[in-house]
């Protein structure tokens, strides 16, 4: 479940925050999303092993979701009065 954080978040700080603050934001989503997955691999069935792919396949999408949130929010920007 907290493997969605990065990926929505990341659309969302991306679409709807300037480029520096979405970056941040986003860094800090990985973070979090690898540490509780880090912390409850073994509840789930799993082992810390499982995070050496795990973590760098997230780390792509999570980096895909912030570039398909920033093309959002770049095209949304050019709608306006001046730009029907």
């Amino acid at each position: 479940m907290f493997a969605l954080l990065p990926i929505v978040g990341g659309v969302l700080a991306g679409w709807l925050a300037s480029r520096r603050v979405a970056v941040v934001l986003q860094i800090v989503f990985y973070a979090v999303a690898v540490t509780m997955l880090t912390i409850s691999a073994p509840d789930h069935g799993g082992t810390y092993g499982d995070l050496a792919w795990i973590a760098p396949a997230l780390a792509v999408v999570s980096g895909l979701a912030l570039v398909a949130g920033l093309w959002l929010g770049r095209r949304g920007a050019g709608r306006g009065a001046a730009n029907p």
